[in-house]
C-alpha cells in the first residue's frame, strides 16, 4: 500500500534505540512512506505521540491524514475531463488518500498518447472500484497514527517544531535526485497547499546532519559513510551484494553490523574448458535463483548491481555450459522484454563467445520462454551496455538487427564514459542456426 521502504535491519535498529529514549514525543524528519513511524508505533502504541515531517504531495496527504487533518487536494481543471470520474472518490477523506495513492500508478499515463497508454487507462478504469476499496479498507484499518505533521522544510521543522531535548529519527533522501519529481504526478493533476522548502544543497546536507546532532537522543541514517562520526557509528545496513550500504548513526546505544547473504546452488553441468572447442547443438536450461546467482558472482561484471530476473537460462552447447542470460518485464515498449544480463563463461579460447550468448537471448525458443511468462506476446528486447568507448563491441556488430538506439555521455554508473541503448528483434533464427551464425561470423577469432 505504502511507496518505498527502509530495510528491515534498519528498522529493527531503529526499534531497537527507540526503546531507550526518554519522554513522551518523538520526532521524524522526512517521513517519505512512514515506515519509520509505523516502526516506532509498533514498538509504543499510542504510548508516546510521533511527528511526521515531508515536503512531497504524497507524503503530505499521508501525514496530514495520519495526523488527522484535513486534506485539501482538488482535482485541477485542466484536468477534469479526462480525470472527471474521479470526483466521486475525492469527497470522504479516506476516499481522497486511497485516490492519491492509487494515482502515483496511473497519473503519469493521463493525456499521453499511444495505444500503451490507452490501455493502461482503460484497465485503470475497468478495475477502479475494486482497487479503490480495496485500497480505502486498507486505510481505515491503519492503526498508526500522528501527533502532528509539519509539512515544509526538514530545516525548518528541525529549528523552529522539534524541541531541543525530544529524540529525533531520520533517514534523509540526500542522493535521491528525482525526490520531488517521484510523485510529479499528483502535483500536475491536483491543486494542494504545497509547502515551501529551500534547494537541498552540500551546505544545506551539513546543516541538517548538525541540526539532528544538536540533541540527547538521535538516530541518523545515512547513504555515505561519515569519518568524523565515527564514535557514533550504530550500524551498517547492506542488504544485497554490491548493494549501498547505509551507516547508522545514533547518540549512544547498541552497535550492529547486517551484511547480506546469497544463496547460491551448483549448477549440475560442467562447464566449456579452457582449449574446448564448441560443439553443434545449442540449447537453453532453466536456472533457478541460486543457480543464476552462482553463475553470475562468478562471470559478470562486478560493476552491474545484481537484480532479480523474470527468467534465467544457462546457454549450454553440447553439454557444456557456455554462459546464461537474463529477462525482466518490458520497461518502455510494452512488447520488448528487457535483458538484465547476458555473460559468457570467461576462460575459453573464444573471443566472441559474448556475442553468441546475445544470439542465443534472442532465438525463437528464447522469445518462446519469454512470452511464457509474460502470457502476452514480444518480438523485440532492449539492454543498456556502460562502456569507454562509444560502441558496444559486444552488440555493436555481426548479431542480425541489432542497433544502437540511444548514447548517453556520462554513464549513469559513475564509472564509465558513455551509456549506451541498444535492442534488437526476438526470434528471427533458431538456436541451431544461431550457433552456425557465430561459428561462421565470429567463432575464428580466438585468443
Amino acid at each position: 500500500m505504502f511507496h518505498g521502504s527502509i530495510p528491515a535491519p534498519l528498522r529493527s535498529i531503529i526499534y531497537e534505540h527507540a526503546g531507550t529514549w526518554p519522554g513522551e514525543d518523538i520526532y521524524v524528519g522526512c517521513s517519505g512512506n512512514f515506515t519509520i513511524e509505523r516502526v516506532l508505533h509498533a514498538r509504543f502504541g499510542d504510548a508516546r505521540r510521533i511527528h511526521g515531517n515531508d515536503i512531497q504531495a504524497y507524503s503530505c496527504a499521508l501525514g496530514w491524514y495520519l495526523a488527522g487533518d484535513p486534506l485539501n487536494y482538488t482535482l485541477r481543471e485542466e484536468y477534469e475531463e479526462e480525470l472527471g470520474w474521479l470526483k466521486p472518490y475525492l469527497e470522504d477523506r479516506t476516499d481522497l488518500l486511497a485516490t492519491l495513492m492509487l494515482g502515483t500508478r496511473f497519473l503519469q499515463y493521463v493525456g499521453k498518447d499511444g495505444a500503451y497508454y490507452r490501455r493502461m487507462m482503460d484497465a485503470t478504469r475497468d478495475q477502479w472500484e475494486r482497487m479503490h476499496e480495496k485500497t480505502a479498507t486498507k486505510l481505515r484499518g491503519l492503526q498508526t497514527r500522528l501527533g502532528s505533521f509539519f509539512a515544509g522544510d526538514v530545516r525548518d521543522y528541525l529549528d523552529s517544531e522539534v524541541p531541543a531535548d525530544a529524540p529525533v529519527v531520520m533517514f534523509p533522501p540526500f542522493y535521491a535526485k528525482d525526490y520531488q519529481a517521484q510523485f510529479a504526478s499528483i502535483d500536475a493533476a491536483f491543486e494542494w497547499p504545497e509547502p515551501s522548502f529551500d534547494e537541498l544543497t552540500e551546505d544545506g546536507k551539513e546543516r541538517i546532519i548538525e541540526q539532528v546532532q544538536d540533541r540527547p537522543n538521535w538516530v541518523l541514517g545515512l547513504h555515505i559513510e561519515r569519518p568524523e562520526l565515527r564514535d557514533k557509528l550504530a550500524g551498517v545496513v547492506q542488504t544485497a551484494n554490491r548493494g549501498l550500504p547505509i551507516y547508522v548513526y545514533a547518540a549512544a546505544g547498541p552497535r550492529r553490523i547486517v551484511r547480506p547473504r546469497q544463496p547460491v546452488e551448483p549448477i549440475p553441468m560442467p562447464k566449456i574448458g579452457q582449449d574446448e572447442e564448441l560443439g553443434d547443438r545449442m540449447t537453453l536450461h532453466v536456472l533457478t535463483g541460486g543457480q543464476f546467482a552462482a553463475i553470475r558472482s562468478q562471470f559478470m561484471s562486478k560493476t552491474i548491481k545484481p537484480g532479480s530476473p523474470l527468467i534465467a537460462r544457462g546457454v549450454a552447447v553440447d553439454g557444456k555450459l557456455i554462459g546464461a542470460f537474463a529477462y525482466l518485464p518490458p520497461k518502455f515498449d510494452p512488447n520488448t522484454a528487457y535483458l538484465m544480463s547476458d555473460f559468457p563463461v570467461s576462460w575459453t579460447r573464444y573471443r566472441r563467445l559474448s556475442k553468441l550468448i546475445v544470439m542465443a537471448a534472442s532465438t525463437k525458443e528464447a522469445q518462446l520462454l519469454v512470452q511464457r511468462s509474460l502470457s502476452k506476446r514480444i518480438d523485440g528486447w532492449a539492454t543498456t551496455a556502460f562502456t569507454d568507448r562509444p560502441n558496444s563491441a559486444k552488440y555493436g556488430r555481426g548479431i542480425p538487427g541489432v542497433k544502437l538506439q540511444k548514447r548517453t555521455e556520462p554513464g549513469a554508473d559513475g564509472i564509465h564514459r558513455y551509456q549506451l541503448q541498444y535492442g534488437g528483434p526476438l526470434g528471427q533464427y533458431d538456436l541451431n542456426e544461431a550457433l552456425t551464425l557465430w561459428k561462421t561470423k565470429h567463432g575464428k577469432d580466438m585468443r
